[in-house]
């Protein structure tokens, strides 16, 4: 009998994001999410459009295809961290009810991640708060740096203080570069999933871990895409060039850089698939901290699922803790049987 599959890196839009981004698109502007916005509907075209706005029965037949029994779904990058704070706070209430709504009426099929607009954090706190204990969303989604700031600011520490209140876990999704630091990766398409997403969200992940935010928030309990964008496979340069600098020109912390890795990060192996990589997560982590995951639309669902019909060598225990038990666990959903 099959293992049960969960996929936790699902992505969707609601048509009132894709017109709005459309409108800025138009514009003159120059911003590295707008080329973003740009590529993705001439590259790409109707088809990436029509599987994001996919949802409900269209969603579950997709998935029944290739035998993935939950997904956990986000809004597609930027999100709503492109629009101006009360614009952004406005879509985020409405793709959180539109997502709600999917959930409820798909149960056991359909689990969500809500989003929030950083830069308005009283709506985004408060939104946070809705979109858990009022709609049973699962979990939180930021799309990383929000122009050029990251959670760690003190800003932000108000959403972060009520997401580890609420004792669900926030995906930090890959978003374009920063324009301030986007022009060395503007060549040989450096600048999105291939490398730039990853320096950046890195760079996120990073910055929460030395910055002693997690000192604030212990329980904060976060996910990175990508079998970690990076992290588990520096732990050991993380630790020994931010020990030389704490007390001096980093903040002192209560542990070592790694150690808030492996207590507050789980990843997921979304777009990722690599064996000799997923071994080093495995071993660096723990596969209690991994799971699966499709990336879908933008990769395959089925890739995903061939590549772990391929590692039967791997122990069925720590199969099924990355297929869907981790998921079920850090995630709050409920246990099943496979469809």
């Amino acid at each position: 009998m099959a293992m049960r599959r969960i996929g936790t890196e699902e992505h969707f839009a609601i048509p009132e994001q894709l017109d709005a981004w459309r409108g800025m698109a138009r514009s003159v502007w120059a911003s590295q999410d707008l080329e973003l916005v740009r590529g993705a509907m001439s590259y790409h075209g109707q088809r990436l459009i029509d599987d994001l706005l996919q949802l409900g029965d269209a969603r579950i037949a997709a998935m029944d295809e290739h035998g993935i029994d939950v997904a956990v779904l986000s809004l597609c990058s930027p999100g709503v961290q492109l629009f101006d704070p009360e614009t952004a706070s406005d879509m985020a209430e409405l793709a959180n009810d539109r997502l709600a709504e999917q959930v409820r009426a798909h149960p056991g099929r359909l689990a969500g991640l809500a989003v929030f607009a950083p830069h308005h954090p009283e709506r985004a706190v408060a939104e946070v708060r809705r979109a858990i204990r009022e709609l049973g969303l699962h979990g939180l989604v930021v799309n990383s740096h929000t122009d050029g700031h990251y959670l760690d600011e003190p800003r932000f520490w108000d959403v972060l203080a009520a997401i580890e209140e609420l004792g669900v876990p926030l995906y930090i999704h890959p978003r374009t570069l920063p324009d301030a630091v986007a022009a060395p990766f503007s060549v040989y398409h450096l600048s999105r999933a291939a490398w730039g997403y990853a320096v950046e969200t890195a760079t996120h992940a990073y910055r929460l871990i030395v910055s002693g935010v997690l000192d604030r928030f212990p329980r904060l309990r976060l996910v990175l895409g990508h079998l970690g964008e990076g992290i588990p496979f520096w732990l050991y340069r993380i630790d020994y060039w931010n020990g030389k600098h704490q007390g001096k020109t980093a903040p002192q912390l209560q542990l070592k850089a790694s150690d808030y890795v492996k207590r507050n990060f789980a990843i997921t192996v979304s777009g990722a698939y690599q064996r000799s990589a997923l071994d080093l997560c495995l071993t660096e982590l723990g596969d209690e901290n991994i799971m699966f995951a499709t990336d879908y639309p933008y990769q395959r669902m089925d890739e995903a699922v061939e590549f772990f019909d391929q590692q039967g060598d791997l122990p069925a225990a720590s199969l099924e803790r990355i297929l869907h038990a981790n998921a079920e666990r850090i995630f709050g959903l409920t246990t099943g049987q496979p469809t």
